[in-house]
């Protein structure tokens, strides 16, 4: 329900201390309390700014939200914007529409650029047992195409810029093949095959599903996704539409807006071209190196720049006492596990190299206004949390000053960071990245959420993926309570025993920093 417009400021800060401890799940919540010390994360900081533009109309920009010292700021911030004179919504004019996105436009040209860029696709893959009706799936599928734009567009270059094509109805279409009695190692070597198959992108879909029967109630079922229309949360948005069109034919309720991708990507060019360009490059000049060949990160393993040959992929089980230790460890230092794990990551890069200021790689999932956040696309940028590493000092103190880093990168993770890093260095080759360098990123499994109706059971299938740039790509993936760390590589680039004892390495430096935060990180890290 919207608060009514001429609602008193009081009613506004009721309202939005509200939504804090209703997202929060905690309401002891007083207003002078800060939101990231009381438990907050991205993914909760997301759904308060979109309820809080749902409920009172107001979009909380999130310099303001992740700066805001404590839930009474934000509160009169909607006040004084709730005050002020109606304005018009600037991402919706229309005056960039059809132009694709930032990094959409930098994919697109990069790879016209170079035949050998990497693919940018991502799968799931899933294992079916019990009854699947394929008629019946291929229809849910159709479904959830016409709900979500981005599933019926084509990306395609115009000189200098790339445009989005709608397609006004889909074009999908459901997969089926027979591999009755195929053992599964070459299953697995099938399916990756099909993965790995390149999309025409001036063509939609950019997108494509497949469903393998190897017995009568025993399939596989596999979803692959051009990157250029659809990220990590699109596929829970696109998994929780399928669930519900398969069960009972009808699509859910979007629990936010369903915005136009193509409006969005309106507004970023808007917001580039009125100054939030060098706005953000003034802060990333702060953070990155003056030159750009100070940038790369390169571990004692590196065996030098060439050819990016030998994709490989490792999987590594957590143990259950170091996922123990970091979830503890993240309630007492109220922060996100996320944070706790980049400070881990942080602290064992300046032990193997000596650094003593580390630059990593992460995601920004860029959700924050909440018309979009039930919209499938394209919205995750790379940003560059940079953090002084001082090994002397307490991993408590080194986890504040990551999580500082990661919200000044959030606030200023907007746009990709390939363009405001061209306005750093002039000089940078247009292109994929080609810089070595260290990527981390925690979070849930994304696609679990499938369900397929009674007496059927889904679960995900693990398929070997390749990394799409130079370097180390990490993710630390929950599930429950059970976490995997999952390291990307070319082995042309880190040898494989090398990746392994580098994850080793790592996990043990979680559990030993996590379980004794007040020591100081020289005297943990040698056991590692």
């Amino acid at each position: 329900m919207t608060l009514a417009a001429e609602t008193g400021p009081a009613a506004v800060h009721d309202a939005v201390l509200g939504i804090h401890r209703a997202v929060l799940e905690d309401e002891s919540l007083l207003a002078e309390d800060n939101f990231y010390d009381m438990g907050g994360d991205s993914i909760l900081a997301l759904q308060v700014l979109g309820r809080i533009e749902r409920e009172l109309g107001v979009k909380v920009p999130p310099q303001v939200f992740f700066t805001a010292r404590s839930i009474a700021d934000v509160a009169g911030h909607v006040s004084a914007e709730r005050a002020a004179a109606p304005r018009a919504d600037t991402d919706r004019d229309g005056g960039h529409r059809g132009r694709a996105a930032m990094a959409q436009e930098w994919a697109l040209l990069s790879a016209l650029r170079d035949p050998r860029a990497p693919l940018l696709q991502f799968h799931a893959v899933y294992r079916v047992t019990g009854p699947l009706d394929t008629d019946r799936l291929g229809t849910a599928l159709r479904r959830v195409a016409e709900r979500h734009d981005s599933l019926r567009t084509a990306v395609r270059a115009e000189g200098d810029r790339a445009v989005l094509a709608v397609e006004p109805e889909p074009r999908v279409s459901l997969e089926t093949v027979d591999r009755p009695g195929v053992p599964d190692t070459e299953l697995d070597a099938f399916l990756r095959e099909y993965v790995r198959r390149p999309f025409d992108r001036g063509r939609a879909p950019l997108w494509r599903a497949l469903a393998v029967r190897r017995d009568t109630e025993d399939h596989m079922l596999v979803l692959v996704f051009d990157h250029m229309i659809a990220d990590g949360w699109s596929l829970d948005i696109f998994v929780r539409d399928l669930s519900a069109a398969y069960r009972s034919g009808e699509l859910p309720a979007p629990e936010g807006g369903r915005g136009d991708y193509a409006q969005w990507a309106a507004g970023q060019w808007r917001r580039w071209e009125e100054g939030r360009a060098e706005e953000l490059t003034a802060y990333w000049q702060q953070q990155l190196p003056a030159e750009a060949a100070d940038f790369g990160l390169r571990l004692p393993g590196h065996e030098g720049a060439g050819e990016l040959t030998k994709p490989s992929s490792l999987v590594l089980d957590v143990p259950a006492e170091a996922a123990r230790t970091l979830r503890e460890a993240s309630h007492a230092l109220r922060t996100t596990p996320y944070c706790v794990a980049m400070a881990a990551v942080k602290a064992l890069v300046a032990h193997v190299t000596g650094r003593s200021r580390v630059t990593l790689l992460t995601t920004n999932a860029n959700r924050l206004d909440g018309a979009y956040q039930d919209t499938v696309g394209w919205f995750a940028n790379g940003v560059f949390p940079t953090t002084d590493v001082d090994l002397s000092g307490r991993f408590r103190d080194l986890v504040g000053a990551v999580q500082r880093s990661i919200l000044g990168a959030t606030a200023h993770g907007d746009m990709p960071a390939m363009f405001v890093r061209r306005r750093i260095w002039p000089d940078l080759p247009a292109g994929f990245r080609k810089d070595p360098g260290v990527y981390f990123m925690y979070n849930d499994v994304w696609g679990a959420g499938l369900r397929l109706g009674e007496g059927t059971d889904v679960r995900l299938h693990h398929l070997v993926e390749d990394a799409d740039s130079p370097g180390l790509h990490m993710w630390l993936l929950r599930e429950g309570e059970s976490l995997r760390l999952q390291v990307l590589h070319y082995e042309s680039e880190y040898p494989a025993p090398y990746v392994r004892e580098f994850a080793e390495s790592l996990v043990a430096a979680l559990r030993l920093l996590t379980a004794d935060p007040d020591r100081p990180m020289r005297d943990l890290l040698p056991a590692c």
